[in-house]
């Protein structure tokens, strides 16, 4: 399997262990350090623009 490819079989659901029943990653292994995955997605919608006719808006 190379680097890039998933072993996710599309059965995505998190045993009482904290492991996928298809593809046998943990939670973490899955979605990554959520406090990060937060700060990334909010660093991505600071440089985002708004479409053409949207308000746009401040970010306080």
């Amino acid at each position: 399997m190379s680097q890039d490819a998933s072993p996710c079989v599309g059965i995505c659901e998190i045993d009482e262990g904290g492991y996928c029943i298809g593809c046998g990653r943990s939670a973490d292994e899955i979605f990554g350090n959520t406090d990060s995955a937060i700060a990334a997605a909010d660093a991505v919608t600071d440089v985002l623009k708004p479409l053409p006719g949207e308000p746009v808006q401040s970010s306080d």
